[in-house]
């Protein structure tokens, strides 16, 4: 009798490690909550568009709302978050749909495919210093080498975007940052928990490179660029 108590006892625990061990991970220590995604959730932002070409800027600013609009299964069963992106000049005129594109989240990373083309936005478990292929999906690359790398910086850190502080953020450096004499690469998403992306920075440009004289090399003169900051305004659930 007592060795069958034994044995019942080793069971249990036995039991119980599994259970454990094939338990859902936590969300919030996953980092789930830093790209929220119900049907409803909007986030509208103040955008500021800058086109550069023979160093001279066109400003454009608008506002942009970026709206979970409904949900499906594709072909492989996987369920797609559809995002309906919309612009306006400011609050006083009507919403224009822009563009559509579709979220995948699973354990493991967050798929964003627009124009046919699939990114790697995140990865999961969200990790200081963490990197992966945001291009891993993509086809138009022939050499493997010239596929783009993001990576996490500032994992958990509070950041500040327009007249908002969100007290626990994550900052997604996309490419490899560069600022020297020929070339501006400053490109980065900042995503708060429980709220979703709170800041997107565009800015790559290319500087004088002529060393004859016909534009003035090594002072900053914009040959031609595209800078684009997008701040969260406001967002809610309809």
């Amino acid at each position: 009798m007592r060795n069958v108590l034994l044995l019942l006892v080793l069971l249990t625990g036995l039991l119980s490690a599994c259970n454990d061990k094939y338990k859902d991970p936590d969300p919030e220590a996953m980092g789930y909550d830093y790209f929220p995604l119900e049907v409803g959730d909007f986030r509208i932002y103040n955008v500021t568009d800058i086109r550069f070409k023979s160093n001279k800027g066109d400003t454009t600013r608008f506002q942009m709302r970026e709206r979970v609009d409904a949900t499906f299964y594709d072909q492989t069963n996987t369920l797609n978050y559809k995002v309906i992106r919309s612009i306006r000049v400011d609050a006083s005129t009507p919403w224009v749909d822009d563009s559509v594109y579709t979220i995948i989240q699973n354990k493991t990373n967050l798929l964003l495919t627009k124009n046919n083309t699939k990114y790697v936005k995140m990865v999961f478990p969200v990790k200081e210093g963490k990197s992966w292929t945001a291009d891993a999906f993509n086809d138009r690359f022939i050499n493997v080498d010239e596929k783009e790398r993001s990576s996490y910086t500032n994992v958990g850190e509070a950041y500040t975007a327009g007249e908002n502080t969100y007290g626990n953020t994550v900052t997604v450096i996309q490419g490899t940052p560069s600022d020297g004499i020929l070339i501006l690469d400053d490109r980065k998403e900042v995503y708060a928990a429980e709220v979703g992306l709170v800041y997107r920075v565009f800015n790559k440009v290319i500087y004088c490179n002529d060393f004859n004289g016909e534009c003035e090399f090594g002072t900053g003169y914009k040959l031609f660029g595209h800078e684009r900051h997008e701040t969260l305004l406001t967002h809610g659930k309809e």
